[in-house]
């Protein structure tokens, strides 16, 4: 993922744009051996946009790669600005290979009842090409594809999830990416429920995995010993999983169920699953505060898992919000996006976009700097 961005949607009356590019002004501090940054943060006030950045990311990946799924007479599953009746714009740039060699573009303009206009577009070195221009359900421009005939455009559906259900092998790689993505956060709200074992299948079908996890929990020192993974089928013949953990204590009764662990036991058991399937696949995580629940000590072990290169081999990404300006010195002024509202509008900035002094000083305190008001995006708090 190089960058991405959207109008006219959520908490945007504008354009946001969040860039994972490596500057060319970029030190050699940054996690800056390939072009593209590993991990991204989402910093800033309460209601100052930061989930509303990831959910028109999650957007754009589940309409390109589902939006034909949808139902006819559903409307496309995003909000515009204050519910205008205004067009929105999203576009996302993104490379299929690890060398970098062609940068491909997806652009759409739609409302929420139909598109108007959809391109994809290559860009190798200097040359640009459009693959693919459709204006509502014509295609204008096609240098994809050879099968011209029985392929039906619905005015929701993007035309890579049109391709992708009619079986042409020339949209596959761009469905392969748009495949490689994980997120909590989707329209309207966030998915991180600590109550749901949901990640007891995946470890049952995958033990390798499983026993990466266990012992990363054992690291960590929740005072697990093991983690079992039984196969129940109920009364209806259906099967379903159930993790049982083995406790660190000196009785026969040392187990206990998924539901008797501390919120944030089950989250971490959770959430390893997303983090490494996406290290493994070499995707995107996209995660609504992701310090949730977690002690601070941990989370720099989950984002060295993206920044390490002899871990991160496949060019995996992490995209993420937090509240916790602690996290800001875990990371450099380029992994940063700050967000603030005015007037009901969402806005954002990149912090090394910023022209502070301070930002220039060897060893600086990003969290110190942020909390002193220097670099915007804190609440200004009023005593009644």
């Amino acid at each position: 993922l190089l960058s991405y961005g959207g109008r006219n949607c959520w908490s945007f009356r504008e354009w946001v744009e969040i860039n994972l590019r490596v500057k060319d002004r970029a030190t050699e501090t940054v996690f800056s051996q390939k072009p593209v940054l590993p991990v991204m943060c989402f910093e800033g006030p309460n209601a100052s946009g930061k989930s509303c950045a990831l959910r028109v990311l999650s957007f754009i990946y589940d309409f390109c790669l589902n939006s034909f799924q949808y139902p006819p007479d559903m409307p496309i599953m995003y909000d515009t600005f204050f519910h205008n009746d205004e067009s929105s714009e999203f576009y996302i740039s993104f490379c299929l290979d690890k060398d970098f060699d062609t940068e491909y573009t997806y652009e759409v303009e739609m409302d929420k009842s139909k598109i108007y206009t959809e391109r994809l577009t290559s860009k190798a070195g200097k040359t640009r090409k459009t693959l693919l221009t459709r204006r509502e359900n014509k295609i204008i421009t096609n240098n994809l594809y050879h099968k011209q005939n029985s392929i039906i455009y619905k005015s929701t559906a993007s035309f890579i999830s049109t391709l992708l259900q009619y079986g042409l092998k020339e949209i596959q790689p761009f469905a392969d990416f748009f495949r490689r993505v994980n997120f909590n956060v989707s329209y309207g709200r966030t998915v991180d429920d600590p109550m749901t074992d949901y990640a007891a299948e995946y470890y049952y079908k995958n033990p390798e995995m499983h026993k990466r996890v266990v012992e990363q929990l054992r690291m960590w020192d929740t005072g697990i010993k093991d983690v079992e993974i039984q196969q129940v089928t109920d009364n209806q013949g259906r099967n379903f999983y159930a993790s049982i953990f083995h406790s660190d204590v000196s009785s026969e009764h040392d187990k206990l169920i998924f539901a008797s662990q501390s919120n944030g036991t089950k989250l971490l058991y959770n959430r390893l699953r997303d983090f490494f399937m996406t290290l493994e696949k070499g995707g995107v995580l996209i995660f609504d505060e992701l310090d949730t629940h977690l002690h601070f000590e941990i989370i720099p072990f989950l984002l060295n898992y993206f920044t390490d290169l002899n871990i991160n081999v496949n060019n995996a990404q992490l995209l993420f919000s937090s509240n916790s300006p602690s996290l800001l010195d875990m990371l450099e002024k380029y992994n940063v996006y700050l967000f603030k509202k005015i007037k009901g509008e969402s806005i954002c900035y990149r912090m090394d976009e910023l022209r502070v002094n301070e930002l220039l000083l060897p060893d600086v305190s990003l969290e110190r700097l942020y909390k002193s008001g220097v670099l915007g995006g804190v609440i200004d708090v009023e005593q009644a």
